[in-house]
């Protein structure tokens, strides 16, 4: 645990550095570097990811006026490359393999998609797609209820755009009172400050 938390810190104290960088044309980028990153390993590293990612999602949107959209596209894209990933690896290893890699061999969140996936077809792999569930699952549920990989795409994509973008708005017009360092600070290390009124 005590190893964990030395790598959040770090994590926390590096995204820190770049924080004021939101704006720059590169920071969507690094945000879908670490969402190809973190989707691929299904999570495995979410303590350093998944934390890295939160907070270069909330920096993106919290630091561009008009071009916050950006958060939500780079998330969904990197869903989509995930999604792409995980058919590739189970057209060419079967599913075993597809849950051997990823972990997710055994989860709830399997069960309920496979049965979704299976009672409602598109439909019900849309409201995974709008769930926590990892992008494996949905891939999984959606090949094991003989959805070709186009339509498994589309429902992978569609509600995580809708999802991120509801995300997005939530932090560009809930959050108005707070900087991005400030949303580092709370989401990677827990700190509460009190927020000066902005003008």
């Amino acid at each position: 645990l005590g190893g964990r938390m030395g790598i959040k810190d770090t994590c926390a104290t590096w995204v820190l550095q770049i924080a004021r960088h939101g704006g720059s044309w590169w920071m969507p980028l690094l945000l879908l570097a670490v969402c190809i990153l973190n989707s691929l390993t299904a999570g495995l590293f979410v303590a350093a990811l998944g934390a890295v990612q939160v907070a270069l999602f909330g920096i993106v949107v919290m630091s561009r006026k008009y071009t916050f959209i950006l958060g939500p596209i780079m998330l969904s894209i990197g869903g989509l490359v995930a999604a792409v990933t995980h058919i590739q690896i189970m057209s060419s290893g079967g599913v075993e393999l597809l849950l051997e890699k990823t972990g997710v061999a055994g989860s709830t969140w399997l069960d309920k998609a496979t049965a979704w996936a299976g009672q409602y077809g598109f439909w019900g792999l849309m409201v995974i797609g709008l769930t926590p569930a990892p992008t494996a699952v949905a891939v999984i549920a959606g090949t094991i209820a003989k959805m070709d990989a186009y339509t498994v795409l589309t429902a992978v994509f569609i509600p995580r755009i809708v999802k991120t973008t509801l995300v997005a708005l939530g932090l560009r017009f809930g959050t108005d009172q707070m900087t991005a360092e400030d949303f580092v600070r709370k989401q990677m290390l827990g700190e509460e400050a009190p927020y000066p009124k902005k003008e």
